[in-house]
């Protein structure tokens, strides 16, 4: 047979992904959170009160490497005007306090953004998977 250890050479790089796919499956994951994310929070958290600051301070971290692999964040950075952390503000109005129910925003973004942050990192998935040939 022609071919059978070019195939299994494929085979074991898919299996060991390199570095840079991972990082780029992650940042086009990531790039659809962060977006459906402040979309949510800035449409959920309206009101009177609100400036939209703490939809805008949300962001995907770097690529971090972990016991289990790599990861990467989608959280709010900084703080308001007031100087309260947008990350707390957020957490109030996800989870609620006395006198104030739950909107949970970022729960609701993270369910709308699941399929299509999945199709992104499949793109990348399969045009590594292309570039080889397989």
């Amino acid at each position: 047979m022609n071919g059978l250890d070019a195939l299994v050479g494929d085979l074991a790089e898919v299996a060991s992904l390199p570095d840079s796919v991972i990082e780029e499956l992650l940042n086009a994951e990531a790039d659809v959170i962060e977006a459906e994310q402040r979309k949510t929070v800035r449409e959920m958290l309206s009101g009177p009160y609100a400036t939209g600051a703490t939809a805008a301070s949300i962001r995907k971290g770097k690529v971090k490497k972990t016991p289990s692999g790599k990861s990467i964040t989608v959280a709010p950075k900084g703080t308001n005007k007031r100087g309260i952390r947008h990350a707390e503000v957020l957490f109030i109005n996800e989870y609620g306090k006395k006198g104030q129910p739950a909107r949970p925003a970022v729960r609701t973004a993270n369910t709308r953004a699941e399929k299509p942050a999945l199709d992104a990192g499949e793109k990348v998935f399969n045009d590594f998977l292309d570039k080889k040939g397989l």
